[in-house]
Order: C-alpha cells, then structure tokens, then sequence
C-alpha cells in the first residue's frame, strides 16, 4: 500500500519524525524545569559558630542522634550509597567532611547555612531527598552547635559522593512520581524565623524528620526513597494505641515493632535514635501522645 501511495509514506514518515522531535523537546523542556535543576536565591542570616565544648557535644547529639545524619551519610559522615537500581541509577550522598571529595573542603559557615536550614547547594541548587524542611526548625543556637561539629570531624577521602539519575528517573521525579524530592519547595524562605514550641517533643519531631514519612500532621505518609513503605499514623487513634512507652523506646532504639519485625534502616533512621537520650524519646512519646 505504501509503495503504491507515496504521498500516504511520506506523510506517515514525517509524521513519526515529528512525533520523536515533540518526545526531545517536551523531555529536554521537563529536564530543565525539574526540581532537580531549579536554582534558588535566599537571604542567608548570620549564625553565631560556638567553640567551646559544651556546643560542640550538642552538635554531635543533634547530628548523630536526633537529625540522624550519620544514619544516610555514614559513621563517618563520608558519604554512602543511598540507593542502586538499573533503571533509575544510583544515587551516593555526599562526603561532608574535608577529606578528598567532601564539600566540607570548601563549605564556609554561609554554605553550611544556606544547605541545612534552606536545602540550597552552593550552585543554587535544591538539595534532594534530604529533610530540609525538617531542619529549617532548628534554633539558631542548635543550629550554631551543628555547624561547629560538622566543621571539627575528622577528613575522610571518598570522592564516589555522586548522583546518576537515569533519564526515566529524572522524568519520574520531575513529574512527582516520589513526591516532594526537592524539600526545598516547601520552606517559607523569607517569612521571619518560627519560634521553636515549648513543647520539647514538638521541637524534636520537628527538626527529627518524622514529618519526611508519617505526613505533616503525623498521621500516615510516604517516604520519598525507592522502596519505601507508607509511613505510620502516630496520632492517638495510629499504631501507637498498642504500645507502652518502654515499647516505643524498643522501636526507636533497635526498629523492631511489637510484631517482631524489624524497621529498614534506610527507612527509619532508627540506628541514629539509638543514641537518643531517655529524656528526648520520652518527650516525644508524651508529645504524639497528645495529638488528636
């Protein structure tokens, strides 16, 4: 038929050609306007760097414990690979010391700012997967004492702190297909600083990350990884009806729930709340003991 009609061909081939030139330019154009290459400006504020040791040691505790840091960017803070997979790539997180390969290498006080309480790299780009929305409630007392830590640990060379999307990835991203992966979208950049509660639960959910997968009212969520399960109800009336607070600091502590499974680690930074005192993990329990 087509060699009959080559009028019917041609217009057939010029056809597919057109369709494949609108695949590149709508891909080209959603790779471009992708979350992943947004860039952002911010007014930074100033934060005081303590020295003494005191602050330091705070720092170490909200790094290693309450933010759980270590838990994605290794023991070390070196770096780690997040997640591997054949069609969307592999993501490393980055090295956050001064050895080879860390941006503590070349991060100033401003930078260290600008990424933990405004998700924002140095190029002005949205940091990914990372719970920037959570930190963006640090005091900047805390906020100071994070920094001084971050500064003091010792350099560790590792410069595989990189990210390879696949090209389906990043469409998948970019059309929200993990949710919000570029945190940065939901923090009020320029409204005046909030108040940290007076409920020190509160304050401890609130820069702990739980908002990342149980939702912003806590009551059920999605974690953003590959993989990830839903994210519990922890309000009255949520899986935490059929625990004890000793249950609860089991949980936290070890990821093993009252069936006797155990929690990802990659999921629940669970392995970070290890190092998380008796008084914080109780303050917790009495505060998602309070939420209707």
């Amino acid at each position: 038929m087509f060699k009959d009609n080559p009028t019917l061909r041609n217009g057939i081939i010029v056809g597919a050609v057109g369709v494949v030139v609108l695949l590149v330019i709508a891909t080209t154009v959603l790779v471009r306007t992708s979350p992943l290459n947004r860039t952002y400006s911010v007014s930074v504020q100033t934060v005081p760097i303590p020295t003494d040791a005191e602050s330091l040691a705070r720092g170490e505790y909200l790094v290693r414990a309450v933010g759980a840091c270590m838990v994605c960017h290794g023991d070390d803070l070196s770096g780690r690979l997040a997640f591997e997979d054949a069609f969307l790539g592999e993501v490393y997180t980055p090295n956050l010391t001064t050895g080879e390969g860390g941006v503590g290498q070349t991060y100033t006080t401003e930078d260290w700012v600008r990424s933990i309480r405004h998700g924002i790299g140095p190029d002005g780009k949205g940091l990914i997967f990372m719970p920037v929305d959570s930190y963006y409630h640090l005091t900047d007392e805390d906020l100071g004492a994070m920094i001084a830590f971050l500064q003091s640990v010792p350099p560790v060379d590792n410069t595989n702190a990189a990210r390879r999307l696949t090209l389906p990835a990043q469409i998948l991203l970019t059309l929200g297909a993990s949710g919000q992966v570029a945190r940065t979208e939901l923090i009020p950049h320029e409204a005046p600083r909030p108040s940290a509660p007076e409920d020190p639960g509160e304050y401890l959910t609130d820069i702990g990350g739980c908002h990342f997968c149980h939702g912003p009212e806590l009551a059920g969520g999605q974690g953003l990884e590959p993989g990830a399960p839903p994210g519990s109800d922890l309000t009255v009336g949520g899986v935490l009806d059929d625990y004890t607070l000793d249950d609860f600091r089991l949980t936290m502590r070890s990821g093993i729930k009252l069936d006797g499974t155990i929690i990802d680690p990659i999921y629940m930074p669970w392995a970070g709340y290890t190092h998380m005192t008796d008084e914080d993990v109780t303050a917790i329990w009495d505060y998602l003991r309070s939420l209707d």
